[in-house]
């Protein structure tokens, strides 16, 4: 069955409110995104209130009813299902990506489908299809900032990607739908259980793109593995800077596909690196197209989102963050439906090839001026960004061949950025990694640059957190086995230099 949060945030320890599919009986499990692939029962509910929908506690479980019939509801509207608030049912909640399940259950709260026996026996559930399909992403935000970083969800790329209800802001060919201009939030699909028009990813083919199991999810078990802690909020929470204010952190993260953002957001970010903060950017068409959020409820909520534009005027998104894809490129694959769907999916072999091999980027990876890592993994893609012709004092640490054959067709970039627009003694930094598949290579240690690629990560993080040699967490205890494995990774960087 189909669920959605009303905000697709709320506080640690707060109420969150669900909206659930109507002549449903059903139970709620909670999950939470913690270092694994599978996602980690945590807990049941603790239900608050109820609208539309009768709440009987069997066996020390919720069970739920809800009323009214399922009709069908346009993708730019509010669908208006019943609710129930609820909390997860512990005690300490920390800041994290949650997962809440909705799996439907016999008169006597037994399931009925093999995702909710796993629930009900607290096991392991995975956040792409099926299972995602019964799922509804929730942000924790927490009580008081208590990290470094401030990890910022893309929500509102989620939804440009999603068709249910028949649209979003693109030709879905698998649906046969058009592009539209608005959608709603208030619809299930903002993260997981999306009806999308999307190729299959051929180089992980199991969690569908534009849903975070398949960008931030890898991400966030990186981040976890090396206890680097994280704040965690949505680009909602971004755009309207009450419940997040960037002057708490050292460092933002903007990871995988963030694609779509508004001119709210860009000015809290733009504040922010002024006033001494550091962007890392591991992802790629990052704040490529302009959206606003619409009118908010009277309870300060936001129901919609509107695109703007193809792009920001003159892809000045670039003198944010460096880079555009404008100036980058795409491979998707071929739409061909008398032939199966899409086809032609797999993209050119393509990595960075090394420009400055001394900066502190690439300390302890091993890398040398023309050396050239990610080919082998398909790094580079499907999205990239790249450098304005016009220099906007991008520090290119390692760039693409040109992308032939690739939508734009430019050159991608790596490397660092300051703001000009900012300039100041205590501005902050910008890394920009340009490509939307840093996080797939990341989490692989089957990857041929997975050691690489990791290095750089920590070098970024640890460099704008400014932790110096003497600071004493797991993360310097991963620091210091990639460095042990340096040898390895170098042996095996001049084979990927032969083969590339």
């Amino acid at each position: 069955m189909q669920i959605y949060p009303l905000e697709p945030s709320f506080t640690a320890g707060e109420c969150v409110e669900l909206a659930v599919q109507p002549h449903r009986r059903f139970s709620i499990a909670i999950y939470q995104q913690q270092n694994d692939e599978a996602l980690t029962s945590l807990s049941g509910v603790i239900v608050g209130a109820t609208n539309n929908v009768t709440a009987k506690l069997i066996n020390g479980k919720y069970v739920f009813q809800s009323a009214g019939d399922t009709v069908p509801v346009s993708f730019d509207k509010d669908w208006e299902w019943p609710t129930i608030t609820i909390k997860p049912h512990t005690p300490m909640l920390e800041s994290g990506a949650y997962v809440a399940v909705a799996y439907e259950v016999s008169p006597s709260g037994e399931p009925l489908t093999d995702l909710g026996r796993r629930c009900s026996a607290h096991q392991p559930v995975f956040g792409w299809p099926p299972d995602s399909d019964n799922m509804a992403l929730l942000i924790a935000r927490p009580r008081t900032p208590s990290a470094s970083i401030a990890y910022v969800i893309p929500t509102a790329t989620y939804h440009a990607y999603n068709s249910t209800g028949g649209g979003c802001y693109y030709g879905d060919p698998i649906h046969r739908t058009s592009p539209a201009l608005k959608v709603s939030l208030r619809r299930p699909g903002g993260g997981l259980g999306a009806q999308l028009g999307e190729p299959t990813d051929p180089y992980d083919p199991r969690s569908p793109r534009q849903q975070f199991t398949h960008w931030d999810a890898k991400f966030i078990r990186w981040l976890r593995a090396q206890n680097l802690a994280c704040d965690f909020y949505t680009d909602l929470d971004l755009h309207g800077a009450t419940d997040l204010n960037l002057s708490n952190y050292r460092c933002m993260l903007s990871v995988g596909h963030h694609e779509y953002w508004s001119q709210e957001m860009r000015d809290h970010v733009a504040r922010f690196i002024a006033d001494g903060g550091n962007l890392a950017v591991f992802s790629g068409n990052t704040c490529y197209r302009p959206i606003d959020f619409g009118p908010q409820t009277k309870h300060g909520g936001i129901k919609e989102m509107n695109r703007l534009g193809e792009s920001w005027p003159d892809f000045n998104e670039s003198d944010l963050i460096g880079l555009s894809y404008g100036y980058g490129g795409g491979k998707f694959g071929i739409w061909r439906r008398l032939r199966g769907g899409w086809i032609k999916r797999k993209r050119d072999p393509i990595g960075f090839t090394v420009q400055q091999e001394n900066h502190w980027v690439f300390a302890g990876t091993g890398l040398e001026n023309g050396q050239t890592f990610g080919a082998q993994d398909h790094l580079v893609g499907y999205e990239v960004d790249g450098v304005p012709p016009t220099s906007n004092g991008f520090n290119t640490l390692a760039s693409t061949p040109r992308l032939v054959g690739w939508e734009i067709g430019g050159i991608g970039a790596l490397g660092t950025y300051q703001p000009e627009s900012s300039a100041g003694s205590k501005q902050g930094l910008v890394f920009n990694c340009g490509t939307t598949d840093w996080a797939r290579v990341l989490i692989d240690p089957n990857a041929k640059s997975h050691v690489v690629v990791a290095q750089i990560t920590l070098n970024v993080i640890r460099k704008f957190l400014d932790l110096d040699s003497h600071h004493a967490s797991r993360q310097d205890s991963s620091l210091g086995d990639m460095a042990a494995r340096t040898r390895d990774a170098s042996e095996a960087l001049a084979d990927l230099h032969d083969g590339e």
